[in-house]
């Protein structure tokens, strides 16, 4: 892990460096965009293969600490906002208030930032994201809804799927490994809970991640 992620983020910060403290012209300032926004979709991609070799050698140990599940919504939220500006997009929250549960922060922190995150990429411009929150006697319940272009209901059976990417026109564009989701989902229910999808072509997708209320 550290002798992947380290020269990606040696390339990022210099990248970074040339792109704030020097005077560029303006196609100079757009290929150093280039090479932040490339180190940073190849550092989130080896994250995932990592990921996915812990998952098929069984080396996932969950860290439970009890905590309020809004409070990483919301953190979740703020770094996204900068992406979603960039799309003339919108992140409300509507947020009731809970009692901490049991989880691992660090995954279900990748759970969220991966729902958002797909929400901006695949939405499309202008497009309104809502995160909700609320719980009942046994479940904590997340709703990650898209006012975007939505899904055919064949690609909904293999979403979840290791490696699959929805293939159409603008989906091509944007680039992924196929892993977020697979992940998501084996995240979410190594902590005994669910995830579901449902979309509308044209109108929107909805994701809903259900937690143990305990």
């Amino acid at each position: 892990s550290h002798d992947l992620k380290t020269p990606v983020a040696k390339i990022a910060g210099i990248a970074d460096i040339l792109r704030v403290q020097y005077p560029n012209e303006p196609r100079q300032k757009e290929l150093l965009n280039d090479i932040v926004g490339s180190t940073k979709e190849l550092n989130n991609f080896i994250t995932s293969i990592l990921d996915l070799t812990k998952i098929e050698s069984r080396n996932i140990i969950l860290r439970v600490e009890s905590k309020d599940i809004n409070t990483l919504i919301e953190q979740s939220v703020d770094k996204l906002k900068f992406e979603a500006n960039e799309q003339e997009m919108k992140i409300e929250t509507e947020l009731e208030p809970l009692y901490p549960i049991k989880i691992d922060p660090v995954l279900i922190n990748r759970v969220l930032s991966n729902l958002i995150g797909n929400a901006i990429k695949y939405a499309g411009k202008g497009s309104l994201v809502t995160v909700k929150s609320w719980d009942d006697e046994d479940w904590v319940y997340v709703e990650i809804k898209d006012s975007g272009k939505g899904m055919k209901e064949e690609d909904l059976e293999y979403i979840f799927d290791k490696f699959y990417r929805v293939k159409n026109d603008d989906s091509h564009k944007i680039k992924g490994s196929g892993l977020g989701l697979y992940l998501v989902k084996y995240f979410i229910e190594l902590h005994h809970g669910a995830i579901s999808v449902a979309s509308v072509v044209g109108e929107g997708t909805t994701f809903t991640v259900k937690l143990k209320n305990e």
